[in-house]
């Protein structure tokens, strides 16, 4: 196995495992494992010029959005927060952007995007993630679990002696079937 057999394994390792973070965003944007997905490094090509990201052609041709994430040259994360960001493709692209120099070795560009083109794609999906994650925790959407912040004195007496006196109607249900059952609270004694 040559070395450039290593290292493009080593990359493609690291980059899937940089975008399983991503899974429920590309699973908003409805394209799942089927994202196109390219972590990149953001710099500044030349002093004056905007924050840029660059893509090879056969990385943005093809009529598909392409997701990145800011990292390193060795694919390192550059963003704490590891914000996922979308490129919407433009069909423009060949025209409508600036191009690198071609490489003295390869002759291959690279097509110049702006940063601020950018999208980001948790912002997009915002609503989307909140309402998921109040699903999680809403007591009125699951009512066999609350979080216990959510905890009133009242509830609290309700557990302590097996009595249906909590404003929650879930909680009473609870408490009705242990009287029922007659079970006795589990006491915890010493040592």
């Amino acid at each position: 196995m040559g070395l450039s057999t290593i290292n493009i394994s080593g990359r493609r390792n690291k980059v899937n495992e940089l975008r399983k973070k991503h899974t429920l965003l590309f699973e908003s944007e409805g394209t799942g494992d089927d994202a196109k997905y390219i972590p990149k490094m953001a710099y500044i090509p030349k002093p004056g010029a905007d924050r840029i990201i660059a893509f090879f052609p056969s990385e943005i041709m093809g009529g598909v959005d392409v997701y990145t994430e800011f990292v390193s040259k060795s694919n390192e994360p550059e963003d704490p927060e590891r914000r996922l960001w979308k490129w919407s493709f433009n069909p423009e692209y060949d025209t409508e952007y600036e191009k690198s120099d071609p490489h003295p070795a390869t002759g291959h560009i690279r097509y110049y995007i702006p940063v601020d083109e950018l999208i980001d794609v948790a912002e997009l999906h915002r609503e989307d993630v909140v309402q998921t994650t109040l699903q999680w925790i809403d007591p009125v959407a699951d009512a066999d679990d609350a979080p216990i912040n959510q905890m009133t004195i009242r509830d609290k007496i309700a557990i302590d002696w097996i009595e249906p006196v909590s404003k929650k109607e879930w909680l009473n249900k609870l408490v009705r079937e242990k009287q029922k059952n007659n079970e006795q609270p589990f006491i915890p004694g010493p040592g």
